[in-house]
């Protein structure tokens, strides 16, 4: 969830042919409405977005589907503090934006969901 439709169609493009199944949401409200009637394996949420922000999402997606991987990818920078606490509430990763390498993003899409596997 991004509320970036440049970033986001970055991230389809990418993603999909590549055999991924991906679903996009603009905003929280829709991130909810897709974490209801879906499961998902990993997930990519930005933090700082139009509605229910990206934490907030987090526990609520841990709540419905116990072990999702949720990377986080944000351009809101605290000298760690928020990647620490977002660490510490159960997310899998932060990446900080801008993204430099999609096939970085994409080796760490599959650990996580090797490690998924593995739980």
């Amino acid at each position: 969830m991004d509320d970036e439709a440049s970033f986001t169609e970055m991230l389809r493009q990418y993603f999909e042919p590549r055999g991924y199944a991906i679903d996009i949401a603009p905003d929280g409200e829709k991130g909810l409405e897709l974490i209801k009637n879906n499961v998902y394996d990993v997930a990519l949420l930005d933090l700082k977005m139009t509605g229910i922000k990206g934490d907030q999402i987090m526990v609520y997606m841990k709540s419905v589907i116990p072990d999702i991987k949720v990377i986080f990818i944000s351009a809101y920078s605290d000298s760690g503090r928020t990647k620490k606490r977002l660490m510490s509430a159960g997310a899998y990763a932060f990446l900080e934006k801008p993204i430099t390498s999609l096939k970085s993003l994409e080796d760490l899409v599959n650990k996580a969901m090797k490690d998924k596997e593995g739980a």
